[in-house]
Parts: structure tokens; sequence; C-alpha cells
């Protein structure tokens, strides 16, 4: 008896670990029988049995049924679709898309379904044709092409961005990292440059940072797209605020941008064209399965167009990046580099020939690998960075900087507290092409070397279901030109869930940076301090979300912050001097306002998002005057809208804020001079952007046009008084169409 029942077990419908020949409904390739049945509805409640055999052929007669089902449009895998045969559930592809069945001989109906994507039908004998299949699925053109999701994190409240598609943004021109300018908290200084004031505090305040790597800029000049190709990055974090301590050296926001690895499913490649540039990414997994590279690059022949407008006129830039991944015993590796370059060149009113060049390189190699119950991060960053301004009254100034970034990492996930402790440095030299020896001047122009290191813990503590607390601090230290200084950074953030659909977040502490200019330039950081001292802020916010709303997610948050920043001391009419020792001044500032989102999900056909931010941003202006900053814009309003009809998606962005104040004279009343300030007029602005995606079996096109500044606003940038005191206004008219097409395979 006990040999029959071995012999009838071995005999049994049940496959191999791997499933590798399935021998009847219900046997999956990726999941338990019951599993797969149980999640299929259309299925029913019946008991599965095998598809009846069809005439002709012998009950016990089989054939195999094997193949990979792939996304229509590109050649992703579509892991884990449900294989249905004459309706019943059969089986599921594996994790690379390849499926392997076996069926009874005679003519079935093989039905194909996975979430996101149409279903599809044919007819097949598995008998009469052993040839493998290759089956493509096509994605729901009424699912969302593009996310932003505004989220709470454990580490600090952020606004987070993932997918490749948030290049389709209208206003963005094509770029994931210009949405920011459309997300509360966000003062775009002078359209379309992208300088962005956060939360009241000056544009070199915000820093930017690439898979942990700080960036000395992450926009090209002038039109400004990014200097990472769109395609090459996974996700992008905005804080405007309370940022994680992790990071460091700088006293507003941040941006953190995480870079993608290769997909392991063969080549893949991307290719842009539009009016003012060309880019492309490729990428390809190593013969052995054992990482893989990309690579991306995009060049501006910009000039060439401009040229046609204004001879006088030059603008180029171009970007590369590259990524390789290999795993090697216990440790994964990953070496990024990456560069930029951007020139410039125009005649002022004098007629005399202004020169820019900017340019930096970045190679950063990653190693991590788990010791004990955590995981070990170490990153060692090389740098070179070179800028050509004319910045003494038109004398140009070369300055040549390197550096190395060393960074040291352990995580330990828990069941109830998340652990990370790091330490993290940055090494530079700067060589100036002309060195300032007055004891007047600061030492932005001459030799020097900075050294600065930090030590860091966070822990996200989570108190229960509803309560996560992440306390955190961390010491930096700054050496520069001999000069040192110590500062301590407490750090914390919070989330309470009210209810399921409703929550409180909270973050703030103290954050330092080293004297910086007002708009970030590479190779011109780190210097100063023996004149200006550190530059810091408290911060402090709180937000109330909840999505009771009908197909609305809404978030409220206010904010208060306390800078100490090194601030122009003057918005001087005539051309200033960066080098001159009274260039800056160390002044208090404070800012505070109240940031509105409201988000229509991406689930809906008409989806979008509407951001309003009303702020104070003041400034100590010395002998007990409190002034409004540079970049104080009181109201500013961004609606985002797309509605999806097909293979066409429709969308456009409105934007307005109120002006900031300028200085527009110097009146003289006996010995004395007073400002005459006024503010700038209020400035709004439509963009609109129609895209077409055409898909086809191995390879998708999409073309679209993109009209930035549809409305033909006039921005004003500056006021003067002419001779019979008249204020007249400088400004431009900037209409940016673009037609591109892109494709990807």
């Amino acid at each position: 008896m006990i040999a029959l029942l071995f012999l009838l077990a071995l005999a049994g419908p049940a496959a191999p670990d791997g499933g590798s020949d399935a021998d009847g409904p219900g046997a999956s390739v990726a999941a338990d029988a019951d599993e797969t049945a149980a999640a299929q509805p259309d299925a029913g409640d019946a008991p599965i049995s095998p598809a009846p055999a069809a005439p002709g052929h012998p009950a016990e007669a089989r054939g195999k049924l094997s193949g990979r089902v792939l996304e229509r449009g590109s050649r992703l895998a579509v892991p884990a679709a449900t294989i249905l045969v004459d309706g019943k559930a059969w089986g599921e592809s594996r994790g690379d898309g390849q499926f392997d069945l076996r069926l009874p001989c005679g003519p079935h109906t093989i039905t194909l379904r996975s979430p996101g994507f149409e279903t599809l039908t044919l007819h097949h004998d598995a008998c009469a044709d052993r040839a493998p299949l290759l089956l493509r699925l096509s994605p729901r053109l009424e699912l969302p092409v593009y996310e932003t999701v505004v989220t709470a994190t454990p580490d600090a409240p952020t606004v987070s961005l993932r997918g490749t598609d948030l290049t389709a943004t209208p206003g963005s021109l094509g770029d994931p990292f210009r949405t920011i300018e459309s997300l509360p908290g966000v003062a775009a200084v002078a359209w379309p440059a992208p300088i962005y004031a956060v939360r009241g505090a000056n544009p070199g305040n915000t820093g930017y940072f690439l898979d942990d790597v700080q960036m000395p800029a992450l926009f090209h000049l002038a039109l400004g797209p990014a200097v990472i190709h769109p395609y090459f990055f996974a996700s992008m974090d905005f804080y405007p605020g309370g940022y994680p301590a992790r990071y460091g050296r700088y006293v507003a926001g941040l941006v953190t941008a995480q870079t993608r690895a290769a997909a392991d499913d063969g080549i893949h490649a991307t290719a842009d064209v539009r009016l003012f540039d060309a880019g492309g990414l490729a990428s390809a997994p190593f013969p052995d399965g054992n990482g893989g590279v990309t690579a991306a690059i995009r060049y501006s022949y910009t000039g060439a167009m401009l040229s046609l407008v204004r001879s006088d006129l030059h603008l180029s830039y171009w970007d590369y990046q590259a990524r390789a991944d290999r795993r090697v015993r216990d440790w994964h590796w990953t070496l990024l580099l990456l560069g930029s370059s951007d020139r410039l060149s125009y005649q002022d009113k004098s007629h005399q020939v202004l020169d820019y060049l900017l340019q930096f390189h970045r190679a950063s190699l990653r190693a991590r690998t788990s010791v004990g119950e955590g995981q070990l991060l170490a990153t060692i960053v090389a740098g070179a960075d070179h800028s050509t301004a004319p910045i003494i009254h038109n004398f140009p100034i070369s300055v040549h900087a390197y550096s190395l970034m060393p960074r040291l990492t352990y995580q330990r996930p828990g069941p109830r507290v998340d652990l990370e402790v790091g330490l993290d440095g940055h090494l530079q030299w700067f060589w100036p092409t002309s060195s300032f020896d007055s004891a007047n001047a600061s030492d932005l122009g001459r030799q020097r070397t900075a050294a600065l290191g930090a030590a860091y813990v966070s822990a996200a503590v989570r108190l229960g279901k509803r309560l996560t607390v992440t306390p955190g601090l961390r010491l930096d230290s700054y050496t520069i030109s001999g000069i040192s200084k110590m500062a301590m950074g407490p750090r914390l953030s919070a989330r309470l869930l009210l209810d399921e659909k409703t929550w409180l977040t909270l973050s703030g502490g103290r954050f330092s940076q080293p004297p910086s200019l007002a708009i970030q330039i590479p190779g011109t950081e780190n210097f100063g301090l023996a004149l200006y001292g550190l530059q810091t802020s408290w911060q402090g916010a709180l937000g109330l979300g909840t999505q009771h709303l009908a197909s609305l997610e809404v978030e409220v948050t206010g904010y208060l912050q306390r800078y100490v920043l090194s601030d122009l001391r003057d918005p001087a009419l005539f051309k200033p001097d960066p080098l001159a020792s009274d260039f800056l001044v160390r002044r208090d500032a404070r800012s505070y306002g109240l940031e509105i989102m409201l988000r229509r999900p991406l689930s809906q056909r008409l989806h979008g998002w509407l951001s309003y931010t009303w702020s104070q941003n003041q400034r100590a202006l010395g002998d007990g005057v409190v002034g409004p900053s540079d970049w104080d814009q009181r109201h500013i309003v961004n609606l985002v809208l797309a509605y999806r009809r097909g293979a066409y998606t429709f969308a456009t962005r409105g934007h307005l804020n109120t002006g900031r104040p300028v200085l527009i004279s110097v009146a003289q009343t006996g010995s004395a001079q007073a400002e005459v300030f006024t503010r700038l007029p209020t400035y709004y602005q439509v963009d609109l952007r129609i895209e077409r995606r055409f898909v086809f079996d191995a390879y998708t096109v999409a073309l679209y046009l993109e009209v930035v500044n549809a409305s033909a606003s006039r921005e004003v940038i500056g006021l003067y008084q002419t001779g019979l005191g008249d204020v007249s206004q400088d400004s431009y008219r900037i209409i940016l169409p673009s037609l591109g097409v892109h494709g990807e395979f």
C-alpha cells in the first residue's frame, strides 16, 4: 500500500520548483496555484479542472506552450501576467516575462491579463505549433503617464517626483527638475533662468545632490535644462526645508536626485530631438548578467539658432553621464561619471563683449555590502570645476577648483527603529588665474583650501501604527583659508496619522553653511569664513493633510525660518566688485509663510495640482530698519492641469507671482543718500503642451509640441529712473516653442 501511494504521488500533477513544465490549470510559474486562482475574480469560484481534449487527439496527448510576455512599445518584460486557457487560470509569467505550460492538444483560447495593460486574446494549438510565442501587452492609454507624488516620509516632509514621464509637465521644457518651480515655497527669480529662491533664502542657499554627491549646479545657463539627462535618473526629492541629517552645508532647501541602474533584460535606448538640443541614452547589461552600463549625452545647437536673430549672442551647452554597476563577491560597486559645460557670450550696452564659461566634472565610486543586520556604504568622489566670468568691471577672472568628497554610511532597518550613522567630508583646492593681495580683498580671488567634515546620526522611531518620529544630530566642521568654525545641527521630523486619510507633519532644526554668493557658480564656493562667519538658520514647519475631499488631496503647511546670511550689502545700480571685502555683509533675516497644495489624483482623466504660497521674507538692513528681501514675492500661484484622451495628452500650466522689490534710484538729500525701492509689476504666464504617442511592437515614439509663455507675457526685471524723473521698465518677452520627438525601445 505504501509503495502504491508513493507511485501515485510521483504521477501527480505538481511540477517541481520553478514550474518549467506546468502540467495542468492552476499550476503557476510564478505563484502558488491557489494564490493565482484567487487573484483572478474573472475565473470564478468553480474548481479548476483540466481542459477537455480536442476531438481527434487522445485524452493524454499534450503539447508545450512557451514564450515571453513583453510590454508593447518597448522590450520590457511583463512579470506575473496571468495566463488563462479557455477562461480558466492556468499560470503566470516569470519575472523575465518567460512562461512554459503543458496543455492538452487541440485549439484553445489563450487570454493574458496584467494590471495596467489591455487584455490580449489569441487562439493556439500547442501540439500543432510548438514554436515559442512572443506576446506583447499594450499599456492602457487611459492610465497616468507621469506622476507627481506629494508624501511625508519618516525622514522629513518632502515632495517626491518619480518616473521618466515627468518630462511631460508643461513649462518644464521637458525637464523633470524644472517641475519644482511649480511647487509651493519656490520663487523663480527671472524666467526662463532656473534660479530659485526657496522660502525666502538666497538661491545660493539651496543645495543639489545626485546619489548623495554634492553638485556645484543642477541647471545649464539661460534656457536652463538640467545637467542630468531626463531619463538618466530614477527619482527626485525636493525638501523646501528641514532636510535629513545625512545632508548638510545649506541653510535653505535641498534637491536630491537618484540615478537609474541599467536594466538587466537587454539593450535599451532613448533619443530626443528638440528645436534647441538633442540627446540620447543607452543601457546594456554585461554579458554575464552581473550588472550593466548606462550612458547619456546631450548637446545644444542653440548658438546656431540665436545667431540668426542676434549675431553677437552665442550660447551652447553639453553634458554627459555614465553609470556602471558590478557585483564582486559580497560588494556591489557603482561607478558614476558626469560632466557639464556652458558657454555664453554677448555684448552689453557699452558694446563690451562678455564671456562666461562654466564647467564641472565628477567621478564617484560607491561600494555597499551587508554588515550584520544593516548595510554599509562607502563613497569617494573626485571633482574638477572651472569658471570664467567678467567679474570685475568686465575684467575676466578664471577659477580652477579640485575636490575630494569621501562618505561612509551605515544603515540598519528594524521593526521599530531605522538607524543611520555616517561621516562625510569635502576637501577643495582653488586656483584663480589672478591673486589679489589687497588686505581689503575677499579670499574669493585668492588661492585657498577648504576642509569640511561632518558626523551625523538619525533614527526613525515608529511609536505604534500612527506616529513616526525621526530625531537627528549633525556636527559640522569648517576650515577655510586657515580659519575654523564648528556648528551643531539638531534635527527633528515627525508624522502623525489622525485617521486613515488625515495626517500631521512636523519638521525643524538648525542648519549651517559657509558664506556664499547669491547664485551658485562652480569654483566660487567655500570662501570668506574669516570675513563673514558661518551662515545659519533655525527652521520649523507644521503641516496638515487630508484625502477626505472627493478626488482631491489637500495639504496646508505653515513655516517660520530665521537666518543669518551672507547677503549683498547693496543691490547697487552700478557694477559691484564681488572680490571686495564689503561686497557681502552678515545680515539677519526672517521668513514665514503659508503653503497650500491641492492635487487631483492621476487616476482621473483630468488631473493636476494647484499650489499657492503666501510669504513674508525680510532682512535686517541696519540701524533698526527691516525691509523685504530681494526675493520677496508675497503671492505665488501655480495651476497645472492635464487631460488624457486616448493617445493624446493635453496639458497647461498657469503661473502668477506678485513683484519683488528693486532699487530704482538714489536720491540726494544734502549729504545723505536715500535708497528708493519699489516692486516690480505682477507677472503671469501660461504654458501649453500637446503630445501624441505612437506605440509599436518594439518601440514607442512620442511627438509633442510645447509652447512656454504661450500668453506672450512680458516680464519686467528692473526699473530705472530717467533724467526727467520718470520710471521706465527694463523688460523682455520670450516665447519658447519646442517641437520635439522622443523615441525609446
